[in-house]
């Protein structure tokens, strides 16, 4: 027994050892990436020092993206002993963005995020998760939940899922005027110009979407609602093509919400108003297939094609730019 418990000793002042070293090396890493990437900015860091993980602390973290300026006033990042190739990231209640508007104070609630990473192929992507409870903008509330993940696929795109529930369309920064909060979930595929990985986090690297498949998403705006199936990839262009399939039974407030939102024209809604239902009634594009529609809804197909988005027969307007750089 004496033996064992010698033995016992020596194992756990090993692992504590290699758990304290691996701590030290990624915070010398750590500092060194920062010092080397354009665009991050860490402060200060430290061991994290916490059992059942192995990670750092770090204090005043700047990251800037395409979309602009994130500032953390600290986040822990740490593995698992028994997952090294997993990263979680614990967010602070508080975060900095600013998107070109000026800074603003985003809240956050028990965040966190995730990802995953390939050793064996340069530490590509393999998930990414982000989520929060509660979220608030300059103090007031914004939305009541995200949870937002993306996983590997075998074809190099990434199946992903969406949840946002109760936006408040008027705490942005540039309120739309929509009738009432929006809740969306979704779930489909997502595919890239590039695999992301960290040396692909530079603004002139950072991997750009090419296409995108909805197999299924519920789209709720105050009392409205519409779920949406389809794929869209980028033309020589850059702008969307593709079929998509709105199912709704309030066809017509749609329309009336997005044209007040300015996202088609007013005169659009007069002119496919009185149409929808023999929109709905219409063939699909040869090649389509979609479900029918449930009692008292509609389907109404969204043809992307020729740098234009047409409903059915009637054009709405230009077709979505895919980003570029």
């Amino acid at each position: 027994m004496r033996r064992l418990l010698l033995w016992l000793t020596v194992l756990a002042l090993a692992l504590g050892g290699l758990w304290l070293g691996a701590e030290g090396l990624l915070v010398r890493e750590l500092r060194r990436f920062a010092a080397e990437t354009p665009g991050v900015g860490i402060g200060t860091l430290h061991e994290l020092r916490r059992p059942g993980r192995i990670g750092v602390s770090a204090v005043a973290v700047e990251l800037e993206t395409p979309s602009g300026r994130l500032a953390l006033p600290q986040a822990q990042a740490w593995v698992g002993p028994l997952h090294p190739t997993e990263l979680r990231l614990d967010l602070p209640p508080q975060a900095v963005l600013d998107a070109g508007a000026g800074a603003m104070v985003l809240g956050l609630t028990d965040a966190e995020a995730g990802l995953g990473v390939r050793p064996l192929a340069g530490a590509e992507f393999r998930s990414v998760f982000a989520r929060s409870g509660p979220l608030t903008l300059e103090g007031a509330p914004l939305a009541q939940g995200l949870d937002a993940r993306a996983r590997l696929a075998d074809d190099g795109g990434y199946d992903v899922a969406l949840s946002l529930h109760d936006l408040a369309p008027e705490a942005l920064s540039n309120p739309l005027p929509l009738p009432g909060k929006l809740s969306l979930k979704a779930t489909g595929r997502l595919w890239l110009d590039r695999p992301p990985s960290p040396q692909t986090l530079t603004p002139e690297t950072m991997p750009l979407p090419t296409g995108l498949r909805l197999d299924g998403s519920e789209l709720r705006l105050g009392k409205l609602g519409a779920r949406i199936l389809g794929e869209v990839h980028a033309d020589a262009q850059g702008r969307a093509q593709g079929l998509l399939a709105v199912y709704t039974p309030d066809a017509r407030p749609m329309l009336e919400a997005a044209a007040a939102a300015g996202l088609i024209p007013q005169k659009v809604v007069m002119l496919a108003g009185a149409m929808l239902k023999n929109i709905s009634e219409l063939p699909l594009p040869e090649g389509a297939d979609f479900p029918a529609p449930a009692s008292g809804e509609l389907r109404l197909p969204l043809i992307l094609a020729d740098g234009k988005v047409s409903l059915g027969p009637v054009t709405l307007g230009p077709a979505p730019v895919f980003p570029r750089r």
